[in-house]
């Protein structure tokens, strides 16, 4: 049965890893569209233009079945704040009539576990295959070894250029 995949993040910065679960979705026959919702909540001196870019030198925004979107910005007691988790949640429901999922790895397995816990009964939601993880990468870590002047090299996709990536962070 083909699906729409919603996946939810920050991705500051976004890494192998990253492009590697929005990947396997992309490239799974079933799934007809992904959408990407992702958060502007600033990460050191990594903001959501620089996630765009990178997902742009990756190219991923240029995959004709990603969506790409930015969160919400919701008003709460403490002021403006986006939470992409909740765009998976309000998209599907506000798209009753086509079959999604939570695209997940076994580290988000509480994230889909509510998932589907809220939409119980709902057949338009399915649980889609899990990506496993095979790269242990953290955007901190990744954001370390940006500060440090380290290599990031093990951080990006295959054929992405080391250089081209400090250039747009201006690193």
């Amino acid at each position: 049965m083909k699906c729409t995949i919603l996946i939810a993040g920050g991705f500051k910065p976004p890494h192998k890893g990253h492009y590697d679960f929005i990947k396997f979705y992309l490239d799974n026959p079933d799934v007809e569209k992904v959408i990407l919702f992702c958060g502007d909540k600033k990460r050191d001196e990594i903001t959501l233009e620089d996630t765009e870019a990178l997902l742009g030198v990756y190219g991923l925004l240029d995959h004709p079945r990603l969506d790409y979107r930015r969160a919400t910005v919701r008003n709460g007691r403490k002021g403006a704040y986006t939470n992409p988790l909740n765009d998976c949640y309000d998209w599907a429901d506000e798209n009753a009539d086509v079959v999604c999922g939570l695209g997940w790895s076994e580290k988000d397995a509480l994230y889909q576990n509510s998932f589907q816990s809220y939409f119980y009964g709902d057949n338009t939601v399915v649980a889609p295959p899990m990506f496993e993880v095979k790269d242990r990468l953290s955007a901190t870590d990744f954001r370390k070894a940006l500060r440090n002047g380290d290599s990031i090299a093990h951080f990006l996709p295959e054929g992405v250029c080391e250089k081209e990536v400090r250039s747009v962070l201006g690193v």
